[in-house]
C-alpha cells in the first residue's frame, strides 16, 4: 500500500522496487529501513556492495550515498522512511561508536530474528498508516526506531560472531567511519585530502590507505563525488545564483566552481538546471 506522502511529510510507509536510484548515485537526506519481499537487487551504500534477496534487511542513513546497480524484474521491497530530525531522537541514547557500528553492520540477508522483528514492526505500524485520522504516526515511529536500534544494538552485543565479515581491521573501520561523518558535515569546507586527515590527526598516507582498502577508491575520488553530488541536489532544489553556491562551498569564485563541476559532470551548473528535473532522491 502506498500512502499520501503530503500527509506524513516525515514519515512513510511505503513500497518500491527502487527503479528511482537506478539513474545515478543519490544522497540520502533521511533515514530508511527497508526490507527485501521479493527478487534480488546490489545496491551500493558509500562504495560499498549489498545483495538484497528475500527477507533482506538494509537500513540507511541521512548523507549515505545509494545506487542501484543491478535489479531483477520482480525485485519489491517495502520501506519505513524518517525524517532525519527523527533519527537524531531515536538515536539519541546511542553512543557514536554504537550508530557507527550499526552503519557498518547495516544488512543482513540470513537473519530469521532481524526479520521477524521487521515483519512484526511494519505489520503494528501499517494499522496506524491505514488510518486516516491518525495523528501519532510521528510519535510512534520514533518509539519503534528506538525499540529497533537499541534491540539491534544488544543482540550485536550478546552475539559478536554475528558481525559481519569486514575488509580491513577494526580500527581502519573506526576511522573511515570518521572520514565520512567529516566528509557528511564538512564537505562543504574542503576538498583537499590533508584537510580532512589534519581533522583526524593522521596523514594523508594513511588516509589514502585506509579508505583504498575498505573501498577500492582513492580519497580524492571519494571526496569529489561526494561533493558533485552535493552540488546537483544544491542546483536541483535552489534558485541560489553560481556565485552564492560557489561562496557556500568555499571556491574561489564562480568560474572555478563551474570547471571542477563540468570537470566531473560534462556539464556546465547552468546546463544541469536546464536538463530534466530528477528525483535524486527518490526510490518510488
Amino acid at each position: 500500500m502506498v500512502y499520501d506522502e503530503h500527509r506524513y511529510l516525515r514519515v512513510r510507509l511505503s513500497s518500491s522496487n527502487l527503479h528511482g536510484w537506478t539513474a545515478e548515485p543519490t544522497v540520502l537526506d533521511y533515514g530508511l529501513i527497508m526490507i527485501c519481499r521479493s527478487g534480488r537487487a546490489m545496491i551500493n551504500v558509500n562504495f560499498d556492495k549489498y545483495v538484497l534477496t528475500k527477507d533482506s534487511v538494509i537500513t540507511l542513513f541521512p548523507n549515505d550515498v545509494v545506487m542501484t546497480t543491478e535489479r531483477t524484474d520482480d525485485f519489491h521491497m517495502e520501506y519505513l522512511r524518517y525524517d532525519a530530525s527523527i533519527l537524531r531522537e531515536a538515536s539519541l541514547q546511542l553512543e557514536q561508536t554504537v550508530y557507527s557500528q550499526l552503519r557498518s553492520d547495516r544488512c543482513r540477508s540470513d537473519s530469521p530474528v532481524l526479520t521477524s522483528i521487521i515483519n512484526a514492526m511494519f505489520g503494528f505500524l501499517n494499522i496506524y498508516f491505514a488510518q486516516e485520522d491518525c495523528r501519532c504516526l510521528e510519535q510512534l515511529v520514533l518509539l519503534q526506531l528506538k525499540a529497533f536500534f537499541i534491540g539491534f544494538y544488544d543482540y550485536l552485543q550478546r552475539f559478536p560472531n554475528e558481525r559481519q565479515d569486514e575488509r580491513g581491521s577494526h580500527r581502519a573501520h573506526e576511522l573511515f567511519n570518521r572520514f565520512m561523518y567529516l566528509l557528511e558535515n564538512y564537505y562543504r569546507e574542503s576538498r583537499d585530502v590533508a584537510w580532512f586527515a589534519s581533522k583526524m590527526h593522521i596523514t594523508p598516507k594513511y588516509l589514502s590507505n585506509i579508505v583504498k582498502i575498505i573501498t577500492g577508491h582513492k580519497v580524492k575520488t571519494i571526496i569529489d563525488h561526494y561533493v558533485v553530488l552535493q552540488l546537483k541536489l544544491t542546483f536541483s532544489s535552489t534558485q541560489l545564483a553560481i556565485k552564492e553556491v560557489a561562496w557556500q562551498y568555499h571556491f574561489c569564485d564562480a568560474s572555478f566552481l563551474c570547471r571542477y563541476f563540468k570537470q566531473h559532470t560534462g556539464f556546465t551548473p547552468q546546463e544541469f538546471k536546464k536538463r530534466a528535473p530528477i528525483a535524486m532522491d527518490s526510490i518510488e
